[in-house]
């Protein structure tokens, strides 16, 4: 039943969050990987954002101030139950095929990805540079790239063209073979919610008080943060950084009724 809830959440996003005829509200930031330059998308990327800024020098206070914001409240719950890229990955991970995880210490690309083609790249050769991640970002080469080869509004497809689509087909083949790879290794939305985690207001409840140490749950983690560490000393399995807040864990748990009341005890 949770899963099915998140399923609906996530195709109900999708959805909405590319939903606008002309109407738009570009001065929000959203923290979900949707390109903003889609003609569809309500609202900003912060990503996009920060490259703007930092080509400008600038600091942007709103687009940083509403994504922490966010991350303090709700951590990277946006990220399993909203984001659209999310849910592309977990619907290519269904398609059957060999299945593998990622290595631990990919999971630190991300930051170094956050740091060096959000703020310092654009920082030195300008919001221009071929070499922002913006410019190679899958979700824009969905979303924009694509369209507008289809629709003729590119006349001509350059090398970097040519480089992003690689890119995009490179992540979505590794989506189908280990479960959210790209928000394991490369997101940098990712990257800025994930210190969130271990401090925002929401996070998952154990759901056992008697673990038996089945491992169910993290058999069913898509982001293999193995949570069983976690429940095992009675702590909130989301407070792992690569957490997305799934709740997956939840009703997999063989003692999950097993969960003393808390009246009951006073």
């Amino acid at each position: 039943m949770e899963l099915m809830k998140r399923r609906f959440s996530q195709f109900t996003s999708f959805l909405l969050l590319h939903s606008s005829w002309g109407l738009e509200l570009k001065w929000l930031c959203n923290p979900v990987l949707s390109c903003h330059s889609c003609v569809l998308a309500w609202f900003a990327c912060p990503i996009g954002v920060f490259v703007h800024f930092s080509s400008y020098q600038t600091f942007p206070f709103l687009a940083l101030g509403m994504v922490f914001v966010i991350g303090a409240l709700f951590g990277r719950l946006l990220c399993g139950w909203v984001c659209p890229f999310g849910f592309l990955q977990d619907m290519l991970y269904k398609i059957p095929g060999p299945k593998f995880e990622m290595p631990k210490w990919t999971r630190n690309i991300k930051y170094v990805l956050l740091v060096g083609t959000v703020f310092i790249t654009p920082l030195l050769l300008g919001e221009d540079t071929m070499y922002s991640f913006c410019r190679l970002c899958p979700a824009s080469a969905l979303q924009v790239t694509i369209p507008n080869i289809i629709t003729g509004g590119t006349s001509t497809i350059s090398t970097f063209t040519v480089l992003k689509l690689l890119v995009l087909t490179a992540v979505l083949v590794l989506a189908m073979m280990s479960s959210r790879s790209f928000c394991q290794m490369l997101c940098p939305i990712g990257a800025l919610l994930a210190p969130l985690n271990h401090f925002s207001f929401w996070s998952v409840k154990p759901p056992t008080h008697h673990c038996g140490g089945c491992h169910r749950c993290d058999d069913v983690c898509p982001t293999n943060v193995e949570p069983s560490i976690l429940i095992e000393k009675e702590l909130s399995p989301s407070r792992k950084a690569d957490c997305v807040v799934c709740h997956d864990c939840q009703p997999v748990c063989p003692n999950r009724d097993c969960m003393p009341d808390p009246a009951a005890s006073k």
